[in-house]
């Protein structure tokens, strides 16, 4: 059984049901769409992690006008030469690949990860609390002057400055991300995230969670799996909670000023 047919709540499935149990129903049996977005996200992670399935898989379209007979003959031959699971992409983003990569080769040499412990996109299975949960972990290695094994997340991001990334933390839910990666893989709080921009210079930074988001994160993880131990049980995937809810608009908002 591969890992997307193991049933069991991972992390993607975690941010769902944090909205509502409909959420994830939704979200588990909804076509998944190989967005622009999705794709170039996957084909970073494969570079930066994995770079020899990388150089069999991606290959650069050849710089053709397709609108012409001989254009289109020129492309399918192309095509015909390609493994079946061959990933096509133009020279533009595999410019940014590339240079996504070398920025996290380059934080990857800081770290001095040890190259013979060297685990990438690893699936884990575990319990926790009763629940099957999954994850796919980027990489298991370990670093400079440390005995045990740390979880290294590489995260492509627009900026990559600490006030910028703890948003995006929030927003995406990079926590949560770590409680269940760090439950799966018993690392405790080794744990790093390198972050790398996707526009020159290709900025990087690591960054390691304070205690306070750690423990926020482990408080979501732990609603989500007693979320979908509850729906499961009860067969009840309901969506938001039915009652009147107060509501405030956010703080700037509240200042005149940034309305007239």
């Amino acid at each position: 059984m591969t890992y997307k047919e193991t049933e069991a709540l991972s992390y993607s499935g975690a941010k769902q049901i944090l909205k509502s149990p409909a959420h994830f129903k939704a979200w588990l049996t909804a076509e998944q769409k190989d967005t622009p977005a999705l794709k170039m996200g996957r084909l970073i992670h494969l570079s930066a992690l994995q770079q020899e399935e990388f150089q069999r898989v991606v290959h650069v379209q050849p710089d053709l006008d397709r609108r012409t007979k001989d254009g289109k003959a020129a492309y399918e031959a192309f095509k015909a030469d390609l493994p079946a699971d061959a990933e096509i992409v133009d020279a533009d983003d595999m410019a940014t690949i590339q240079g996504v990569t070398a920025s996290v080769q380059a934080a990857f040499l800081h770290l001095e990860i040890d190259k013979s412990l060297y685990e990438a996109e690893k699936p884990i299975f575990g319990v926790y609390n009763g629940v099957n949960i999954k994850g796919r972990l980027d990489l298991i290695t370990k670093i400079r002057g440390c005995e045990a094994p740390y979880i290294i997340d590489v995260k492509s991001c627009e900026d990559a400055s600490p006030a910028a990334f703890a948003r995006d933390i929030a927003n995406y839910g990079y926590h949560v991300q770590q409680a269940f990666y760090s439950t799966l893989a018993e690392t405790g709080r080794n744990y790093l995230i390198v972050a790398v921009e996707k526009k020159p210079p290709f900025a990087w930074r690591i960054y390691s969670l304070s205690e306070e988001t750690i423990k926020a994160g482990q408080e979501l993880m732990d609603i989500a799996v007693n979320t979908y131990k509850m729906s499961n049980a009860f067969g009840n995937w309901r969506g938001y909670n039915p009652a009147a809810t107060e509501i405030s608009i956010p703080k700037w908002a509240l200042n005149p000023d940034v309305i007239s």
